[in-house]
C-alpha cells in the first residue's frame, strides 16, 4: 500500500505534464509549437518513469 502513496508525487507530475500538454495544443494558433511540446512530453515521460521507478 505504501507503493501506491510513494508514487503519487511522480504520478502527480505525469498529470501536471498531461495538462500542460492540453493547455498547449489547446492554445495552438495555427502554428505548431514543436519545441515547447516536445520538452513538455520529456516532462511527462520522466515522471512516469519515476512512477514506476517508486513502484518497482
Amino acid at each position: 500500500m505504501s507503493t501506491t502513496s510513494s508514487s503519487a508525487p511522480a504520478a502527480s507530475g505525469a498529470v501536471a505534464a498531461n495538462e500542460r500538454i492540453r493547455a498547449l495544443v489547446d492554445a495552438a494558433d495555427g502554428t505548431w509549437p514543436a519545441e515547447e511540446y516536445e520538452v513538455l512530453l520529456l516532462e511527462w515521460a520522466a515522471a512516469l518513469h519515476d512512477s514506476v521507478d517508486e513502484a518497482a
